[in-house]
């Protein structure tokens, strides 16, 4: 599996399986929950970035660099304002039920590509 594939997983634990219901719902209105819920989103991307810096011998400062990345973009993101903006920009009403969160997610992966370039293409 690529580094991004691993991101991908990562991404899949984190915002899914390991989100529990209270951060879901309230993440976007308190910060408490969304600190939690980005720490825990955290911890299988640390885990990937941490083994790939390992083992394809990259600087340590590019990983935290690109984990910096990652939890900020993730923090923006999931206090929903892009992609209400997003919506608001290019015309969708808002009642779409299940627009929102694909959006979302397609930010969320285009975050994680950028990220995984940062990490694959410097520090050669």
């Amino acid at each position: 599996m690529s580094l991004f594939d691993w991101m991908l997983v990562s991404h899949l634990l984190g915002d899914f399986l390991l989100q529990t219901d209270g951060m879901a719902y309230n993440k976007a209105r308190d910060w408490s929950w969304m600190l939690r819920h980005v720490a825990i989103y955290m911890i299988p991307m640390t885990a990937v970035v941490a083994v790939y810096t390992w083992l394809s011998r990259k600087p340590v400062w590019l990983a935290v660099l690109a984990l910096l990345f990652i939890a900020a973009t993730h923090l923006l993101l999931d206090r929903r304002k892009p992609v209400e903006t997003w919506m608001r920009w290019i015309g969708v009403p808002r009642d779409h039920p299940w627009l929102p969160i694909v959006l979302d997610q397609i930010f969320h992966l285009l975050t994680l590509v950028v990220a995984c370039q940062i990490l694959v293409l410097a520090g050669s």
